[in-house]
């Protein structure tokens, strides 16, 4: 799945992706660069990521490290002329504290960046509601504050201009991992195959909210991720926004046509 139907719409287009050497930012920067936009990845170590080092569309991107967790100088020049600064920053795991920081203050920090630059369009990448309203009371309350605090955050600032993309659980790649939790592509394909199928939709529906399930909801392919937010980028995509596997994978389609 690629942008290039976007044609006139993305060439040329610059983008800034905030977190854009991790598993979904990657395939959003991958993306983006197809479609013939100016990508801009910002991140921690400013490298690319292992699995896209030989690839083409790498050699187009701009790999640049940058502390996005407060102002700097150096990231507000990064986004100059940019049509769109896209978030694919998040932390999850340590204290409440630190995961309501890592996503909430974070996203608000690249949003006062964003808007002191002129930057006319905000693309977050958040989390489905039906992940809070299943499991905060067990678990991840500062994942799910911060997650919210950026919702906020972007709605505030940019509203029609800012849309937020809410994933349930992402698959994709080629490997298994317990850290974060994530399946290889093959296998997330199979499990959201059978789960969207109509005679799970009512039980699933059913069963909503509680922790079963949401363990019944169907995962979404991490390339569609990509797709949604990149066209949102573009501003091919519009919602302020826009949740959950079936929202996220006509998005992509729309992306495409």
């Amino acid at each position: 799945l690629q942008l290039r139907a976007l044609g006139d719409v993305a060439a040329g287009t610059k983008v800034v992706v905030a977190g854009g050497n991790g598993f979904v930012g990657s395939r959003v920067c991958q993306q983006l660069a197809e479609a013939g936009c100016e990508v801009v990845s910002i991140s921690r170590t400013g490298s690319t990521p292992a699995w896209a080092a030989n690839q083409e569309w790498a050699s187009k991107v701009t790999w640049t490290a940058g502390d996005v967790t407060s102002a700097s100088a150096e990231i507000e020049e990064a986004m100059q002329r940019a049509s769109a600064v896209v978030s694919c920053v998040g932390v999850i795991g340590g204290s409440d504290a630190d995961m309501k920081a890592g996503n909430g203050d974070t996203t608000e920090e690249l949003v006062k960046m964003a808007q002191k630059t002129s930057v006319p369009r905000f693309v977050y990448v958040s989390v489905s509601k039906a992940v809070p309203d299943a499991v905060e009371a067990l678990a991840l309350k500062g994942y799910f504050a911060g997650k919210r605090q950026g919702e906020a955050a972007v709605k505030a600032a940019y509203g029609d201009q800012g849309v937020c993309i809410g994933p349930t659980f992402i698959y994709g790649g080629e490997e298994f991992s317990a850290t974060p939790p994530r399946v290889a592509e093959w296998y997330g394909r199979f499990v959201e195959r059978g789960l969207s199928l109509d005679i799970v939709q009512p039980l699933t529906k059913a069963l909503l909210p509680s922790a079963l399930g949401l363990a019944l909801l169907p995962p979404v392919w991490v390339n569609n991720v990509a797709a949604a937010t990149a066209g949102a980028a573009v501003g091919k995509v519009q919602g302020e926004k826009i949740d959950g596997t079936a929202e996220i994978n006509a998005a992509a389609q729309m992306a495409e046509s």
